[in-house]
């Protein structure tokens, strides 16, 4: 996302990898010799019999062209083991990498038990992949005691190390969740120059091949590669994957019709595809690609994994300078913002959502989402009429109201959600009617800070809570992640700040835990 320049400024087998060291630079490689698991590998998108395992074979992996420094088909082994040494092969198979998915190998595994870790490689020209580990879910109808959760988003390779990956790896967590953000698709100017920690050394992303790149670079990361092989994932996306403060096929910049916009959507979708370890999924003939999903565990949660850009109606009041960029607006100049038919997540979307959550038995029922839900009130303290950022679901209030309309009504077992993009940790109360304070708390939220990307003003937010009872706790001014303990009883949340992000050994801590207590919707500090 960009802050205000005001103060308030996816079953066939099909593909298994672990990690390679850290390479920040590269030659011209050629493919023979060359070390072809530069970019690691990762699991994902699990399920009670299996998963996905991904990697990337790659001969030079920032080749201008984004093809790797490949091009002919390269058959890779795969195979998945239910020992760390490989002794008892439980699955295995060959897939082609090919050029037209840029040497990306996705396995969907399946035939695996239940509820347990395996670990899986790769094999290719002789070469072969570090192994990753992952695990499969409990059963639908299995009694789990506890499920340990790491949740990033928004990490920009030019604001600093990502020392907080490797934090994240440290807590062994059975699932990690990645909620947007996961590159940046521009860089930082000359009049920023003193910002950056490590440059991109890449113009900004409008093709597939500057996509493909900016996920290349940010998979030498030794500490991004560590945390994908330890655990699988669910990943969905926000703006920067494709371009900031977009919204469905608008652009934000003025003048860029959505056909034109559409093709530099639909490359970045693929790349996104490409580099992440999701269940296959394909480019429609409109340009779409669905990634929202559900993973359940056993008896104890199931997962809602939300896409909040794709579908959505375009940016409110967006017809004037701004464009389509999120910007701070008050509902007499911005009537638009209130319009009924406007959508967050897209109709379809909405039903799925409110039909699953109707049919769910999990005792927990998580959202994971890109966007600040509960909302936030800039001014009107003093009586002056309240503002609101429209890059949020602020800018969509009709749609949180049928959302939040759904939870009153379906009760889904503990709502809660997750969220990130805001670059600052949130502990918040959804509330059935975001305009009224005092109205029912429906749901927890918890917002997650970035991974490196800077925060907005810590004092203007500040000064605007008094008007914002629903929001429990915000720091903008650390980095890191979180880290959640999900229990039959409770769900425990930490957040977790690196010390700085200029620091590749950047050390961890606790800034904040909170507590949700099985039927008491709002978080307790702990």
């Amino acid at each position: 996302m960009s802050f205000p320049s005001s103060r308030l400024d996816r079953r066939a087998l099909l593909t298994g990898l672990v990690v390679a060291p850290a390479v920040l630079s590269f030659g011209r490689a050629q493919a023979g010799g060359a070390y072809l698991f530069p970019l690691g590998v990762a699991s994902g998108d699990p399920a009670p019999d299996g998963f996905v395992i991904w990697t990337r074979l790659a001969a030079d992996p920032l080749a201008p062209d984004g093809m790797g420094g490949l091009s002919a088909p390269v058959p890779v082994h795969w195979e998945v083991a239910a020992d760390d040494q490989f002794r008892r092969i439980a699955a295995s198979g060959q897939f082609i990498a090919s050029a037209d998915a840029a040497h990306s190998v996705h396995v969907e595994v399946a035939g695996l038990r239940p509820d347990r870790p395996y670990w899986y490689r790769f094999t290719a020209q002789g070469q072969q992949s570090p192994a990753g580990r992952a695990r499969t879910t409990p059963a639908a109808g299995a009694h789990v005691d506890k499920l340990r959760l790491a949740v990033a988003s928004c990490s920009h390779w030019e604001r600093g190390y990502f020392s907080a990956y490797g934090h994240m790896a440290d807590e062994a967590p059975d699932l990690t969740l990645f909620l947007g953000d996961y590159i940046y698709e521009y860089s930082l100017g000359p009049d920023r120059a003193d910002q950056v920690v490590r440059p991109y050394n890449l113009e900004e992303a409008t093709t597939l091949a500057g996509y493909r790149n900016r996920y290349a670079l940010h998979r030498t990361d030794a500490n991004l590669q560590r945390l994908h092989a330890a655990a699988p994932c669910l990943a969905v996306w926000d703006d920067h994957e494709v371009q900031d403060d977009y919204s469905g096929v608008w652009s934000k910049v003025s003048g860029v019709s959505p056909r034109d916009f559409l093709q530099r959507r639909a490359a970045a979708y693929q790349a996104f595809f490409e580099a992440m370890p999701i269940r296959r999924t394909q480019l429609s003939a409109a340009m779409q690609m669905p990634i929202y999903r559900r993973v359940r565990y056993g008896q104890l949660a199931e997962f809602f994994m939300l896409d909040g850009r794709q579908y959505r109606s375009k940016q409110p009041c967006s017809d004037g300078s701004n464009g389509g960029k999120g910007q701070i607006v008050a509902d007499a100049t911005c009537t638009d913002r209130l319009d009924p038919s406007r959508t967050f997540l897209g109709f379809e979307q909405e039903r799925w959502l409110y039909d699953n959550l109707a049919q769910s038995k999990a005792r927990w029922n998580i959202l994971g989402q890109n966007l600040v839900m509960a909302g936030l009130r800039l001014g009107g303290a003093d009586g002056s009429e309240p503002r609101y950022w429209t890059d949020t679901w602020d800018g969509f209030p009709a749609a949180r109201d049928r959302l939040t309309g759904a939870l009153a009504t379906i009760k889904p077992q503990n709502p809660v959600v997750l969220s990130g993009d805001y670059h600052s940790f949130w502990t918040n109360d959804v509330k059935a009617d975001s305009r009224d304070p005092g109205s029912p708390t429906l749901a927890t939220e918890f917002v997650g800070t970035s991974i490196t990307s800077t925060g907005p003003t810590y004092d203007g937010l500040m000064a605007t809570m008094p008007n914002n009872p629903q929001v429990k706790f915000f720091d903008s001014r650390v980095r890191g992640y979180m880290a959640i303990d999900v229990e039959r009883d409770r769900m425990s949340t930490r957040y977790r700040a690196i010390s700085d992000v200029r620091d590749p050994t950047a050390s961890i801590s606790t800034l904040r835990s909170w507590v949700v207590e099985a039927g008491k919707p709002g978080a307790v500090q702990a």
